[in-house]
């Protein structure tokens, strides 16, 4: 036991494993660069459950990540040891508590590392969350809670680009407000573990403007409506290429938008709309609705994602910096100096 002791303690494991971390880190650079596409992919994942089955069908460009994790374990042990070595003997020898300043940074680099490896192991990441500004949009793997775009401040330009983005979001679970805040470039709102990133924006059709007897009628995708005379009906599926089979059941024949239909229910039956543009009509249930205009709204793209390790990470940080704070200026001569100044 104290043979393996000692191979873990020893600082040339630490030269060595570093170089060969380097190595094979900048091997994995170059394929990055030479696949971007399959390792973007790898960036919408959750790694160690991704390793355990898509990572082994490409093992000519996922071995050096294998190769890495085990690494970076031999490392951490490695530190592990040499740290709780020199702090025993710390203790032991009564040296003044200046001493302990490197395995502070070292104990932050540990916990830090731990978060990430909690990150790796649960939580989730979702893309491609659209919500609409007035809209909600329910949160992926969080029963109850969903998430309302308020509103959207964007500027830029073709020559800079985007220079700056603010979208104000509310969370609300079983429809009470819990949290509203601003998403900010590199800045995402945060609850309960779940961060939230503004990945895109732009604006899209979200509903239509109807007539029927004279009345104008405003609805979403989606969504049930009312009419003056107290009449419910709702807004149904889309068919892109709509058609009718043999037994008068509506389907797609392909998924381009050349004879687009969409379905408005009432009162036992289903009627087909031509979205195809303005003024098309259809009659159903005594009256007729005739399409008047889309309703354009705004909407940003959300990524979602839950980091289990996020704190962890954030006090691993935090304890690194302040370690490597004490050691730069309260550590020796330095410490002296700042003594002398103050």
């Amino acid at each position: 036991m104290s043979k393996v002791w000692r191979f873990f303690a020893s600082i040339h494991l630490t030269i060595a494993l570093a170089f060969v971390i380097c190595v094979v880190a900048a091997w994995g650079s170059l394929l990055t660069m030479k696949y971007p596409r399959f390792y973007r992919a790898l960036d919408h994942e959750i790694l160690f459950p991704w390793l355990a089955n898509e990572g082994l069908k490409d093992l000519p460009l996922t071995g050096w990540i294998y190769a890495l994790v085990f690494l970076v374990s031999l490392f951490t042990i490695n530190t592990a040891v040499c740290t709780l070595d020199k702090v025993s003997l710390i203790l032991r020898s009564k040296r003044p508590a200046r001493s302990f300043f490197p395995h502070i940074v070292h104990v932050g680099f540990l916990i830090a590392l731990l978060g990430h490896l909690a990150g790796s192991v649960g939580g989730f990441r979702s893309q491609g969350n659209v919500v609409f500004k007035g809209g909600s949009a329910p949160v992926p793997n969080a029963p109850g809670l969903t998430v309302r775009l308020n509103e959207m401040e964007i500027k830029g330009s073709e020559e800079r680009g985007l220079e700056y983005l603010r979208s104000n979001i509310t969370l609300l679970r079983d429809g009470g407000e819990v949290k509203t805040g601003d998403i900010e470039m590199n800045s995402p709102v945060v609850y309960n573990g779940i961060a939230f990133y503004h990945h895109d924006q732009g604006t899209s059709p979200a509903g239509i403007v109807l007539s029927s007897n004279g009345e104008l009628i405003e609805a979403d995708f989606d969504a049930s409506f009312k009419t003056s005379d107290g009449e419910s009906f709702s807004l149904g599926e889309i068919y892109p290429d709509f058609a009718l089979d043999a037994d008068g059941r509506p389907f797609s024949r392909s998924n381009d938008f050349s004879n687009p239909h969409m379905e408005i229910k009432g009162p036992g039956a289903t009627a087909f709309l031509d979205l195809s543009r303005t003024g098309t009509s259809v009659r159903a249930w005594g009256r007729t609705f005739t399409l008047e205009d889309f309703v354009i709204k705004e909407y940003a793209v959300l990524a979602i994602h839950k980091d289990p390790g996020i704190w962890l990470i954030i006090a691993g940080s935090s304890v690194l910096v302040a370690g490597m704070l004490l050691l730069l200026f309260f550590r020796g001569d330095r410490g002296e100096l700042v003594r002398q100044r103050g």
